[in-house]
């Protein structure tokens, strides 16, 4: 519990001063130390729970937390650019929410055959969770901004943010990003899957698979037909929607409801 609400607390100061550093270069180097103070806290407390299982498991706790130090990691990331420090303030306000899930997770015992493919799953699996969560963070930003915009409030827009171009362009980098991870992790998901039913995986590999689809179709239209704008954000909440369920809906209805564990 001290471990999660430190982590808590360091997340949440950093996401703020990072918020601050956008329009405060002043703020920078106090911004970038409490980012990395808390995911060298946060790397720690994951290495202490991979010690204490004998194979790379998690439940949902567990792969919130996870999920929360790869949304940590893609902010500094993006951060690197100033005009992004807003996304990055954002993405590590919302790793402070995983991250307070540190250590609160349950024991499950492993029912499928543990491996490299089961490992290489779970880690692409949070690689394109974290990044279609940061291009769903973005398409709302762009709705944001796109409402001001119509409604001609120019002077409430914030200087610190991008312009809309440059936001969208995120947006499809990230898309992109986050759907070949999405593509890696079913192929490997794949490799351990042995019966759908019998693992009760049928639900979590058709949304996944719808989601797949979603974010396939939106890159073959902003390639072929030049999609953006609001159809554009339409479909990436959409994809996320969709992934949620697959990956965190299920784990949730198979570990609280059923009681069962599949990596």
């Amino acid at each position: 519990m001290i471990v999660a609400i430190t982590l808590y607390l360091l997340y949440t100061a950093s996401a703020w001063v990072m918020l601050r550093n956008a329009g405060n270069p002043r703020l920078t180097p106090v911004a970038w130390a409490l980012t990395f103070a808390a995911i060298f806290a946060h790397t720690d407390a994951i290495v202490h729970m991979m010690r204490a299982e004998p194979a790379l498991s998690i439940g949902l706790l567990e792969a919130l937390s996870l999920l929360a130090w790869t949304l940590a990691v893609l902010a500094c990331v993006m951060s690197i650019e100033r005009q992004n420090r807003v996304l990055g303030g954002i993405l590590l306000f919302s790793a402070a929410f995983g991250a307070a899930c540190t250590g609160s997770g349950r024991t499950y015992t492993e029912e499928n055959a543990p491996g490299v493919a089961l490992t290489a799953h779970i880690l692409l699996s949070m690689g394109a969770a974290a990044v279609l969560f940061a291009a769903a963070v973005t398409a709302l930003l762009l709705v944001f901004l796109d409402k001001r915009l119509r409604l001609r409030r120019l002077s409430d827009l914030p200087s610190t943010l991008p312009p809309l171009d440059a936001l969208e362009k995120v947006m499809f980098r990230l898309i992109g990003t986050g759907f070949a991870l999405l593509t890696l992790a079913l192929v490997t998901g794949f490799v351990f899957v042995t019966n759908l039913f019998e693992q009760h995986l049928i639900h979590k590999t058709v949304l996944s698979l719808i989601a797949w689809v979603i974010f396939a179709t939106l890159l073959v239209g902003r390639i072929r037909y030049g999609w953006r704008g609001r159809s554009a954000v339409r479909w990436t909440l959409s994809g996320f929607a969709f992934l949620t369920l697959a990956y965190f809906g299920s784990k949730f209805v198979l570990e609280t409801l059923l009681g069962r564990h599949w990596g």
